[in-house]
């Protein structure tokens, strides 16, 4: 059945792939975004990617500071919906609203649920060293990302995998599975179940700060955090009140005695620091604030380094 009235909820730059194959076989008859924000050293404004599409593709669009408000309940009951559908919105969906459509309001969620709920579950699978992730898409109810599941998919997340190029995987190959899913819902040829709120784990917001290195960890869960905040916060340490930010390194295990921290070795290619487990961080370009990307040795040039970078 490749028809349908949908409502979309979304924001971000991931949208735009679901959105492309939506708008290819349903009738997306209005999209929801926040509203639009102002950024960098003038305070321009920002159009979110979701917006940038409705435009484009002259569907009408809502931008509300709240859902709970009177004026976008009749926008959304005039579309009469056949369905909802939420991803990466970043705001809380009300019943009033997610009530209205004909089969409900559903949310594309990154994560095989009921593990990594919130608001960062690429993040911190990555984080954590997980080998799999996936896609849940499930129907919103009063509680955070705890509605029943509709349908669920696995993916791989490979050692080279960031934040970035996982969800564009996520994001590419899940927009068709994203069609699959509506379409047997509309036919009926799948059922809802519960999640088993007794495995559910959360996550919570990324916050910049996260991004100090902690040289205590081993090599290998600092390069985790590495792949997890790129491209943001990043991974960094100071030197003289300096931001220094990382932007390539590689993790070994070896034998060392000296303190996480310590500077082992510096040659043209590469800087090796100890941290911990005795393990080895080999950074291989940085980048200190306000400058380019340099390697450490280059910036050892111009800048005496500490025996030590805690």
């Amino acid at each position: 059945m490749a028809n349908g009235n949908i409502i979309f909820f979304g924001t971000s730059q991931i949208c735009t792939p679901f959105l492309d194959k939506l708008i290819d076989n349903f009738e997306i008859k209005l999209i929801i975004a926040q509203p639009d924000s102002f950024g960098g050293r003038h305070k321009k404004k920002i159009i979110s990617p979701v917006k940038s599409f409705a435009l484009e593709k002259n569907i009408k669009l809502e931008q509300p500071e709240n859902l709970k408000n009177k004026k976008i309940t009749e926008a959304i009951e005039k579309t009469d919906p056949d369905i909802g559908i939420v991803i990466s919105y970043g705001k809380f969906i009300p019943e009033t609203i997610f009530r209205i459509p004909r089969f409900k309001t559903i949310n594309v969620h990154f994560s095989l649920l009921p593990l990594y709920r919130g608001a960062a579950p690429v993040q911190r699978a990555i984080e954590n060293g997980e080998k799999k992730t996936g896609i849940t898409i499930f129907e919103i109810d009063k509680k955070m990302d705890t509605g029943d599941i509709w349908s669920q998919k696995e993916y791989k997340i490979s050692e080279l995998d960031t934040t970035e190029t996982l969800l564009q995987t996520l994001s590419i190959n899940g927009s068709s599975f994203l069609i699959e899913t509506v379409e047997k819902i509309f036919e009926k040829k799948i059922k809802k179940y519960p999640q088993d709120n007794k495995k559910a784990t959360y996550t919570k917001t990324i916050e910049k700060k996260e991004g100090k290195i902690d040289w205590n960890l081993s090599a290998h869960q600092i390069r985790n955090k590495f792949r997890a905040f790129y491209p943001w916060p990043g991974i960094f340490f100071f030197i003289d009140n300096k931001l220094i930010k990382i932007k390539k390194l590689s993790s070994l295990n070896t034998n060392h005695d000296k303190k996480p921290g310590t500077i082992l070795n510096i040659n043209k290619n590469s800087i090796a620091i100890c941290c911990g487990y005795n393990s080895v961080l080999e950074i291989l370009e940085i980048q200190p604030e306000g400058k380019n990307p340099m390697t450490p040795y280059n910036f050892s040039l111009g800048n005496k380094l500490p025996e030590n970078l805690n």
